[in-house]
Order: C-alpha cells, then sequence, then structure tokens
C-alpha cells in the first residue's frame, strides 16, 4: 500500500537534504536520516522562521520530528517520511 502522505516540493528538498542514501532499501536500513536547521535554510535559501513553518509542517505529516533532548536542531525522518518522499519520486517517475 502506498504511502498518503503528500510532499509539497519544499518539504521534498527538505527530505532529499535529509537523506544518506539515493534508493529507499538502503535509507529505510539506515536510522539516521536527518537534516538540520541550518542545512534547510541553505537548500532552500530561507531564514529560522520560515524553516521553522516547514519543520512544524512536516511534523504534522508524519514526515519526521525534531528530538527535544538533542536541542541543536536535528529533524530525524521517519520511515513514512522516507517512503512518502521516495513514492512521490516513483509518481513522478523520477
Amino acid at each position: 500500500m502506498k504511502n498518503k502522505i503528500t510532499l509539497t516540493e519544499n518539504e521534498m528538498k527538505a527530505v532529499k537534504a535529509s537523506l544518506n542514501y539515493n534508493d529507499r532499501e538502503s535509507q529505510l536500513c539506515d536510522n539516521y536520516s536527518n537534516g538540520g536547521v541550518e542545512e534547510f535554510k541553505l537548500e532552500l535559501g530561507w531564514n529560522d522562521q520560515q524553516v521553522g513553518g516547514l519543520i512544524a509542517s512536516m511534523t504534522e505529516k508524519g514526515i519526521g520530528f525534531i528530538d527535544n533532548e538533542e536541542s541543536d536542531g536535528i529533524f530525524w525522518l521517519t520511515e513514512e517520511g522516507v517512503n512518502a518522499y521516495f513514492d512521490q519520486l516513483e509518481k513522478q517517475g523520477a
């Protein structure tokens, strides 16, 4: 069953910046899939507030989460987020 999460163009960019591999299987075997606020700002050309809104939206969708214990702005991808990214790539024929 395909994932029901639909990512925006900017969410796709943020997830891509968080990936360690270019294929679903390898990525799902890696539990260190994450990106940071600074990385997202650089990738998107955005400020802290814009990236904060993006992270809030991605968290609400179940794409990932900020580990409050880490407290250094690390956004960790969920399995659902990884699958949504690769599902959308496949749908786009990439």
